[in-house]
Parts: C-alpha cells; sequence; structure tokens
C-alpha cells in the first residue's frame, strides 16, 4: 500500500495564481463599472427633468393666432369688422385677446365706412370694448382724419372715446387739436375737450 502525504493533494502553485486573476480584475471593474450606472442614472434623470420642464412651459404657452378676423353688429344695424396681424390670448384673461396692428372698419360693406388702425390692441369680445393704442389713425370715410395715441371704441355702439391728445384735418383744409375728443351718433358727432384749437380755410 502506498500512502499519500497532504501536500501532494494540493493543486500546484501556478494554477492557484491563474484562478486568482480573474478575481482582481473583477474587483477592479465593479467600482468602474458601478460609477458608469450612477452617472447614466443621473444623466437620464437630468434629461427627462429638462423634457419636463420644456414640455410644461409649450403647454402653458398663449394661444396665438395669425390674421385673425372678429365680426359682429352694431346697435345701429351696421357690421364692423377687426382684423389684425396677430392675436394673441391673454393668459390671465380668457375673455381678452391682444392683436398687433388692429384694424377697425365701422359699417363693414356700406360705401363710406370709418376705418380705425393703431399699432396695439385689446379687444374682450364678451364686454365689446376694443383699446387701441399707439399711433391711432381715423379716417371716417368723408374726408375727416385724426391722429392720436388711444382709442377706446364700444363694439356694441359704435362710440368711440379718445382720452388722449388728438389732432385732426378736414376735407377743406381745416385743422383741430384738443386734449381729449369722443365720436358718437355713427360718427356724425365728435366732441373736443380741453385746450381746442382749431384753424378753419374758407371756402372760394
Amino acid at each position: 500500500m502506498t500512502a499519500i502525504s497532504p501536500t501532494a493533494a494540493r493543486p500546484p502553485r501556478k494554477n492557484r495564481n491563474r484562478r486568482r486573476k480573474p478575481v482582481r480584475v473583477l474587483r477592479l471593474l465593479l467600482p468602474s463599472l458601478a460609477s458608469v450606472v450612477a452617472i447614466a442614472i443621473v444623466a437620464q434623470g437630468t434629461v427627462r427633468a429638462l423634457e419636463s420642464k420644456d414640455g410644461g412651459a409649450a403647454a402653458g404657452a398663449p394661444l396665438r393666432m395669425d390674421n385673425p378676423r372678429f365680426t359682429g353688429t352694431l346697435k345701429d344695424g351696421r357690421a364692423f369688422l377687426i382684423t389684425a396681424s396677430s392675436a394673441t390670448r391673454d393668459p390671465n384673461n380668457d375673455g381678452q385677446v391682444f392683436l398687433k396692428s388692429p384694424q377697425l372698419t365701422r359699417g363693414y360693406g356700406s360705401p363710406a365706412p370709418t376705418h380705425v388702425a393703431s399699432k396695439d390692441g385689446a379687444y374682450q369680445e364678451d364686454k365689446g370694448s376694443l383699446l387701441l393704442t399707439g399711433d391711432v389713425k381715423i379716417d371716417n370715410g368723408q374726408g375727416y382724419q385724426f391722429a392720436s395715441q388711444r382709442a377706446l371704441i364700444d363694439t356694441r355702439t359704435g362710440d368711440l372715446v379718445g382720452g388722449a391728445a388728438v389732432q385732426g384735418a378736414g376735407p377743406n383744409n381745416g385743422s383741430v387739436r384738443a386734449d381729449s375728443y369722443s365720436v358718437s351718433d355713427k360718427g356724425d358727432r365728435v366732441l373736443f375737450k380741453g385746450r381746442v384749437r382749431t384753424r378753419l380755410t374758407p371756402q372760394k
């Protein structure tokens, strides 16, 4: 019988070193992989947060329309038309829209309509209110033209209240200046108030 010594059953040292190498490699790679995964998770969360923020901003953007048209009928039966280059819904008031380069035509379709135009405007359809501001130009369709910086128009009655200085001219080379003005009775009545100055040219 042959006796087997304990040392004879041990694997060679060379083989044990081969088995330890993969373990060492894994120990070195695992921390790096963990860092890469953590960075990826943070980056993904940041991207999602930005996408959510952008989506929320787009959803909250005010409604905008190009070349809008608003029509209606005045109390006296005349039609009116409001046009603009653009209209933006007021985010704080659903019943109001802000207008760019608005123009109001009173008596739309009639032989001598009245035109009122300006740089900016605010229209409240439910209240029948059109506020025009900035280089307001008024043409009554009969040769009279006025210029101001503000005009508040009631689209139910057609009346206009200036509330700002005005200057105008007529077909006979006459002119007028005043601190405020108003227009009523289908444009037949124009009232000037405050430091009114007129110049009349006699007809030949």
